[in-house]
């Protein structure tokens, strides 16, 4: 067997136990490695590159924000990077429904990723922890490529909350590029609402069930050129300037204008 620090690739996943989407400690780096390890591939042909890597901390913790495309690989390449150079995991915070399906949790898992409740990002943040969550989720990541790089938070102010409380900065990232792996042909949050609710009822869930339809080359994404941004920290503001509300919509109002900047670029 392999020693810790040079798992190999095929047994670098490990299989989902119940309670794993709430479990804060750090998991193991040398298996996460593994597992992104192959992505070198896609770095390669998405001549990928960071800009603004600076403003990614190095130690303490921190809430990475950014907006979801339908294949958030900029945002995954990000943490490989993050990883390699200072052997720290980002954790991610995703959708609960990911923890339904098999295959899919045990890499979540590996990779120390949690369902995104106020209570476990307040408790990764808590532990120095530096996370990582879109803010759009299924809404954003449903879009048609007719609503290329644009944001669709709603009143989304979570990760704003979250980071007033724990004191801890927002480093507003994307990449605009993402949008163009792939063409996606319909809205697939208006599917979720209309039939998609119903075939959620028929899998047990009672929510809506997007289903946006990507065209690619074949099953692979476009070798469209990838940048991912990184702005500056955005810093919460202390107790002094206000309540928590007006706090969580001013940190959140300017998150948001800095990540439509990004988008443009």
């Amino acid at each position: 067997m392999p020693p810790r620090s040079e798992v190999a690739w095929i047994d670098s996943v490990r299989a989902y136990v119940p309670g794993d989407e709430h479990r804060v400690e750090p998991p193991d780096p040398a298996r996460a490695r593994a597992l992104l390890g192959p992505l070198a591939v896609s770095e390669r042909l998405h001549r990928f590159e960071i800009r603004g890597f600076e403003h990614v901390p190095r130690v303490g913790a921190g809430l990475l924000v950014g907006f979801h495309p339908f294949y958030p690989l900029g945002t995954i390449l990000l943490m490989k990077r993050v990883l390699e150079r200072d052997g720290r995991v980002v954790r991610g915070l995703t959708d609960h429904l990911v923890w339904s399906v098999p295959g899919v949790r045990d890499i979540w898992a590996t990779l120390g990723v949690v369902d995104g409740t106020r209570d476990n990002a307040s408790r990764l943040l808590a532990a120095g922890e530096l996370a990582v969550c879109m803010p759009g989720g299924a809404l954003e990541w449903s879009r048609s490529s007719r609503q290329r790089r644009t944001l669709r938070w709603g009143e989304h102010r979570g990760y704003a909350r979250m980071a007033v409380r724990a004191k801890v900065p927002v480093i507003p990232t994307c990449c605009p590029a993402a949008d163009d792996l792939f063409w996606i042909a319909n809205d697939g949050w208006e599917f979720g609402t209309g039939a998609g609710r119903r075939v959620g009822r028929l899998l047990g869930l009672n929510r809506p069930l997007p289903l946006p339809l990507p065209v690619g080359v074949g099953l692979l994404a476009f070798p469209v050129k990838l940048v991912q941004q990184v702005a500056p920290p955005e810093w919460p503001l202390g107790a002094d300037a206000g309540d928590e509300e007006a706090r969580v919509r001013e940190l959140d109002a300017r998150v948001r204008r800095v990540m439509l900047g990004l988008l443009t670029r």
